[in-house]
């Protein structure tokens, strides 16, 4: 062997001692990891699979919030009609039994489509003259009504206009009402010059009671209305147990039913799409003759409602009014929220992407939704394909079991095989979780030769300048 040989081998052997080849980051399983690095962790590296991902779910985790100003039929809710008197006589929720009730099978009603509103018997129609128009080109059309300027759907299904009598509008759209009464104020020799529109939705009712903060019933508008907005509006569930609590639907003579669980979390019950005439009950333990009382109650309230019904233009101007106020109050209750958030005076839950990604460094979880190891992966770059070693990507949790105090999992995907990013999909990010993703050997190498060559080429010619020092 050349003296030269010996002294590249000697300077390798030395760069080794003192650390300068490059150490990659990597996993190891189980206590040795812990101990040779004085971290006290007792790693145990788990294969990603659709059952572990499974388990790993199971972990209780409920994502942050977003304040109540950001939550669906927030400004309905608030800006409530005056209108409506509070409704009563509504049955008392059944208390819960000690006993967790065994799981009943959900019946959902048909999804349907919303379609356009039809009016009804104690809707409040009001007509606009146009702007040419006046009181005296349309003689007692509305001077007959000044004070009010609507007209009640009668039981009949008409509503009554002086000097154009009475027409029928009751099944009718709206565009079809403001035809017919086109045609009648035609026929009747009257400038036909108005705007028509609904300004009591009276005539299509759902009533909501049971286990709510404001149980009340809810008027069928222009907007559609779905089975989780009517709770909301309601002030929300107020139930111990969403497992065990559930909401009834009564309509035509038939009773459906689902899990409040599911209704919160599963988008098909969110498609529920309410029509007039249905009760929810919502409650932790079903009981039919008091469901049927309050079914019954609550017919009879319609039915007194709507007979007894009148329009009175004040109380929209009121209405209106304190919508504008409700709408102000969120939106300043949002900016406020968006102020404190770009601050960091809100509470985050976070978790940390490494290793050979594009974008490493610390990521805030979502608010309402959990986040997949696929959405980590591949938001903002993804791995490096340059550098990342796909069969090496690792989620590492710390142990929540008292018994594993000091414990670390490590989720192990192996993506070598493309088909298995689907697992990635199925694994929900917890807080503090660290994504790390291994760099490929070959990179490995090649950082390493990178930093040895440099101290090789220094030392050899240290070696070689130095009298005597030569072959």
């Amino acid at each position: 062997m050349s003296l030269r040989t010996i002294t590249l081998s000697a300077a390798v052997l030395a760069l080794t001692g003192c650390g300068v080849i490059y150490t990659a980051p990597s996993v190891s399983d189980g206590v040795p990891f812990g101990t040779a690095y004085g971290t006290g962790y007792d790693v145990k590296v788990v294969k990603l699979t659709y059952e572990s991902a499974a388990a790993a779910n199971m972990e209780a985790y409920v994502p942050a919030r977003l304040p109540l100003a950001f939550q669906p039929g927030a400004t309905a809710a608030t800006g409530a009609s005056p209108r409506v008197p509070p409704m009563p006589g509504l049955p008392t929720a059944t208390a819960r039994r000690s006993v967790r009730p065994a799981p009943v099978a959900d019946k959902l009603p048909p999804l349907a489509r919303f379609e356009a509103y039809h009016i009804g018997i104690a809707d409040v129609l009001l007509l606009s003259v146009s702007g040419y128009a006046t009181l005296e080109d349309l003689p007692g059309l509305i001077s007959s009504q000044s004070k009010r300027q609507g007209y009640i759907v009668q039981d009949d299904g008409a509503i009554a206009i002086p000097d154009a009598g009475r027409i029928r509008v009751s099944g009718m759209t709206l565009q079809d009402a403001e035809a017919e009464i086109f045609q009648a104020l035609v026929a009747a020799g009257i400038d036909p010059s108005f705007s028509l529109e609904i300004a009591e939705f009276n005539s299509q009712r759902v009533s909501v009671g049971g286990m709510v903060a404001s149980p009340q019933l809810l008027p069928i508008t222009l907007k559609p209305l779905y089975l989780h907005e009517a709770i909301e509006l309601a002030g929300g569930a107020k139930v111990t147990d969403p497992g065990v609590s559930s909401v009834r639907m009564f309509r035509d003579g038939k009773i459906y039913r689902v899990g409040l669980e599911r209704l919160l979390s599963d988008p098909l019950a969110r498609e529920v799409l309410l029509r007039g005439g249905d009760s929810i009950y919502v409650g932790s333990e079903y009981r039919e003759a008091e469901a049927q009382r309050y079914f019954e109650q609550q017919l009879t309230l319609r039915r007194e409602l709507v007979q007894g019904t009148q329009f009175q233009i004040q109380l929209e101007q009121i209405a209106a009014q304190r919508d504008a106020t409700a709408q102000d109050a969120l939106a300043a209750q949002r900016a406020l929220f968006k102020d404190r958030l770009e601050l960091g005076a809100v509470e985050r839950h976070y978790a940390y992407r490494t290793g050979e990604v594009r974008s490493p460094g610390r990521m805030a979880l979502p608010f309402e939704r959990s986040m997949s190891l696929a959405d980590v992966l591949f938001e903002q770059g993804g791995i490096s394909i340059q550098t990342g070693d796909y069969a090496a990507i690792y989620v590492l949790r710390a142990e929540t079991d008292p018994q594993r105090s000091g414990g670390l999992t490590a989720f192990h995907l192996d993506a070598e095989n493309a088909v298995n990013l689907a697992v990635a999909t199925r694994l929900e990010i917890r807080p503090n979780d660290v994504i790390f993703v291994a760099e490929q050997p070959v990179t490995s190498w090649n950082r390493a030769v990178s930093q040895i060559l440099p101290q090789l080429l220094l030392s050899t010619a240290t070696r070689f300048a130095v009298p005597g020092g030569g072959p």
